[in-house]
């Protein structure tokens, strides 16, 4: 069995009511815990079942004990801290609460009370309370994402890994969160050592990451030639049987525990029509009457297989795009500036995000609070033949580096498990020979 998939151990768990104070310890209560991360999600999010059979708390208006959800009155605000140690270390958000955002669904029975809450990080709560009515000048985008996650939601700037950005933009606030703005923008951001627009902003346990998918994989893969921790931390084997050693029991901490499940395979058809090839963009510049057509391939040189493969002839497209250029629109007076012309970045950037998705397979293993959203694992799945199995394990084809999507750590009195959306944009093994 794998020592991380067994019980963690709570040692820290707390709910905290802001209004009044009042805090209270809730470790024997916990029923389930979920913590999420996702490359899609500005924010951590979570969900806390507790079971409660009262005597929990003293209401402070009556003096009678109580349960934690009726003596303390939980409606929303509240924050939760905790630590959790697992066999890969601690999942620690002791000096970072969640804050309960609501208890949807309340079970009362005669001797206990069940109670489901949902959570989310502090700074989205502190982000919907304050909206951006101020617009920011023209500057490297990455620079204003800094200037509103330092400046505007004070986050320290050692909880932010952002990566630089060629491209600069007016941003403007719209009387928006401050993290849907940056969510915004992501799309039109491109890197500045890379040629693929496309951006993701997300928070882990880590803090807050603005990085191009380019950065992501790139980095990914250069963690894994680094380090060799990092390597047999996000490495993961699919084959029908468990390390029966006990000595080596330990090995079984990178097993996938369930079948890989496949939600989406390559759809070529799909592709064509989503111009995951060629496309043809059509641009007219309305101050000097330019009309421009042209044919772009929107292959890329960054990925997490083997280099994307050339499908169609250079002429031919499926997709066309049009844009109606007008040079001065972000500024006052008579100005011929274009500022980020649409064409350069929404073509290519609908390439890379649908690239990305061009696999997805979900898998859940041991708990293991190493991995975050965004970073790259290795998956190896077992080779299905006729023949000696012993001379080809793995399968080749299947196997290989893939980006994490979506992950929750899910926890129970019994088990701790990570269950992982993944991504792949391209086939085989990686390799640097290219």
């Amino acid at each position: 069995m794998s020592r991380a998939a067994g019980p963690s151990n709570y040692e820290y768990f707390n709910i905290k009511k802001p209004s009044t104070g009042q805090e209270t310890g809730i470790q024997g209560k916990v029923s389930a815990f979920n913590y999420y991360e996702s490359i899609y999600s500005p924010m951590i999010t979570g969900s806390l079942l507790l079971t409660d059979t009262g005597g929990s708390v003293i209401d402070e208006k009556t003096g009678v004990l109580a349960t934690i959800k009726d003596g303390m009155k939980i409606t929303g605000f509240e924050e939760v801290s905790f630590q959790i140690a697992t066999a890969k270390g601690p999942l620690d958000f002791k000096d970072y609460p969640l804050i309960v955002t609501g208890s949807p669904l309340n079970k009362d029975e005669s001797n206990r009370q069940t109670i489901f809450l949902n959570l989310v990080s502090s700074t989205e709560m502190l982000s919907s309370s304050k909206p951006l009515s101020r617009s920011y000048p023209e500057a490297p985008i990455s620079d204003t994402v800094e200037k509103i996650l330092n400046g505007e939601l004070k986050i320290p700037k050692n909880k932010l890994d952002i990566e630089k950005t060629q491209n600069q933009d007016k941003v403007k606030g719209n009387h928006m969160g401050a993290l849907d703005v940056i969510q915004k923008i992501c799309k039109k951001s491109i890197p500045a050592n890379g040629k693929d627009p496309g951006y993701f902003f997300f928070e882990t346990q880590d803090g807050f990451n603005f990085k191009s998918i380019d950065g992501l994989i790139k980095e990914g893969i250069k963690r894994f030639e680094d380090s060799l921790k990092y390597a047999y931390d996000h490495t993961y084997y699919y084959f029908n049987a468990y390390v029966s050693n006990i000595e080596e029991e330990g090995d079984n901490d990178q097993k996938v525990l369930l079948p890989p499940a496949i939600r989406r395979d390559e759809d070529q058809l799909k592709a064509l029509r989503t111009g995951l090839y060629n496309v043809r963009i059509i641009t007219k510049n309305s101050l000097t009457g330019e009309y421009k057509e042209e044919v772009k391939n929107l292959l890329s040189d960054s990925n997490l297989g083997e280099k994307q493969e050339k499908r169609v002839p250079d002429d031919f497209y499926f997709k066309t795009y049009a844009f109606h250029i007008n040079p001065g629109e972000n500024d006052p007076g008579v100005s011929d500036v274009v500022l980020n012309n649409p064409a350069d970045y929404i073509p290519q950037s609908n390439m890379r995000y649908s690239l990305l998705h061009t696999q997805i397979v979900q898998i859940q293993v041991p708990c293991n609070v190493q991995l975050k959203a965004g970073e790259v694992i290795k998956l190896y799945l077992e080779n299905i033949t006729q023949g000696n199995k012993i001379e080809q394990i793995y399968n080749n084809f299947r196997s290989g580096y893939y980006m994490i999507c979506h992950l929750s750590h899910s926890f129970t009195p019994t088990n701790s498990y990570t269950s992982l959306t993944l991504l792949r944009d391209t086939r085989e093994l990686y390799t640097s020979k290219k």
